[in-house]
């Protein structure tokens, strides 16, 4: 008998009731990625300051991006399965990096961050391209805590996997 999807409602409402429960499933994959990526988002973003501010910017962001990419990571790993596909996505894309960049520009207001608005932009949109990259990684098989591959092995998947994710139309798998 094959699994069958999860309903998104029910998941949805399991991590609501439960959200300490993510924290155990923190994807340090995801995080790793991500992290780096969008710590230079906020370091270019703060070079025409001084030196001093980009770097604590960059450290802010490196920081919150460790422990926001996982916490999502996880959240994505637990909805790769759910159905309908479609609202999935929209959660995935929009819901979880909206959540993403309230939390965030929270943190960067209280780290005294300088230049916030062009970090944020550019945060929020590659966190939508990377919630819905990650989604479609996790529902192939790549980047799953609790599975038996390396992460070196999932980055070595990673250039099929962005051809896939570009040329692929949203469908149910």
């Amino acid at each position: 008998m094959p699994n069958l999807p999860d309903p998104l409602d029910r998941v949805l409402a399991e991590m609501l009731r439960h959200p300490l429960a993510l924290l155990r499933g923190w994807n340090w994959k995801a995080a790793s990625f991500s992290a780096i990526l969008r710590s230079l988002f906020f370091l270019f973003a703060n070079l025409h300051g001084t030196h001093h501010a980009a770097a604590k910017a960059m450290l802010t962001e490196f920081v919150y991006g460790t422990f926001a990419a996982g916490v999502a990571g996880a959240v994505i790993q637990r909805l790769r399965h759910t159905e309908p596909v479609r609202k999935t996505a929209l959660v995935v894309w929009l819901v979880i990096p909206l959540v993403l960049l309230a939390a965030q520009a929270s943190v960067h207001r209280m780290m005294g961050t300088q230049h916030v608005r062009t970090g944020l932009i550019a945060s929020f949109i590659f966190a939508s391209f990377a919630s819905g990259f990650n989604w479609f990684a996790m529902r192939h098989g790549a980047f799953v805590m609790g599975e038996r591959r390396s992460f070196a092995h999932d980055l070595l998947l990673v250039p099929g996997l962005i051809g896939q994710f570009l040329f692929t139309p949203l469908q149910r798998e």
